[in-house]
């Protein structure tokens, strides 16, 4: 397995532990207060999260084929999501 793939999975499930750290936190806010808007921050995040789950999965078949040349561009996006979630979870903690 290459380093480029490799990082590309590892990337992927830093953003699904992230996620699942997420889900927990909306639905204990859910069991506070079930409105229509902590059920739909519960049904995205359940979305991405099997999102993420699917790419580290695809991630790792594509591996095994070896075509290289897609692997950094898919890692330039995938670095792109981990940004946009961390600063997701920045704010949301203020």
């Amino acid at each position: 397995m290459e380093p480029l793939w490799l990082t590309n999975i590892i990337i992927s499930v830093m953003i699904v532990i992230g996620l699942l750290y997420s889900l927990r936190n909306y639905l204990l806010t859910r069991k506070l207060a079930r409105t229509k808007f902590t059920n739909a921050l519960v049904a995205l995040t359940a979305i991405f999260l099997m999102q993420h789950i699917y790419a580290a999965y695809m991630f790792y078949a594509l591996s095994w084929r070896g075509g290289t040349e897609i692997a950094y561009p898919l890692l330039m996006l995938n670095l792109l999501g981990l940004a946009g979630f961390g600063i997701f979870v920045y704010l949301s903690r203020m």
